[in-house]
């Protein structure tokens, strides 16, 4: 009798997990689908102000070297104050772009950690879609 009953539970334990809710695998794939799409327009959306900062420090460098002109031709002539505010006004000018260098480095960055994870997760759909069918 001890061994029917321990026989059932047993057999009502192991048989639990297989009663339990499982989205189906055409659910599962869909909703991959989903983050997959989610994640390239997310990547898409970071592209585009990854290419806006690009353009911003490309502008920062250009007011920088005019800035460098300014101070060399106030050199030239001999004016030292205006050339020493022309100093301080390219060494801020430095600044900011070592700044915008070092966060556009980070985005780029994670730029490339979403391509990758965007990659294995649609490596891992493609081969759970294989089972499927």
């Amino acid at each position: 009798m001890k061994t029917t009953v321990m026989m059932a539970t047993l057999l009502g334990v192991l048989a639990a997990p297989a009663f339990a809710q499982t989205p189906p695998p055409v659910q599962e794939i869909r909703q991959e689908n989903a983050d997959i799409r989610r994640d390239t327009r997310d990547i898409r959306k970071d592209t585009a102000d990854l290419r806006h900062d690009q353009r911003k420090l490309g502008e920062e460098r250009r007011e920088r070297n005019a800035d460098q002109r300014a101070e060399d031709a106030d050199v030239r002539k001999g004016d030292f104050k205006d050339a020493r505010k022309a100093e301080l006004a390219r060494e801020q000018e430095n600044r900011e772009i070592r700044h915008e260098k070092r966060d556009l480095a980070r985005d780029k960055a994670d730029l490339h950690k979403d391509r990758k994870d965007r990659q294995h997760d649609v490596a891992e759909r493609n081969h759970e879609a294989a089972k499927v069918n």
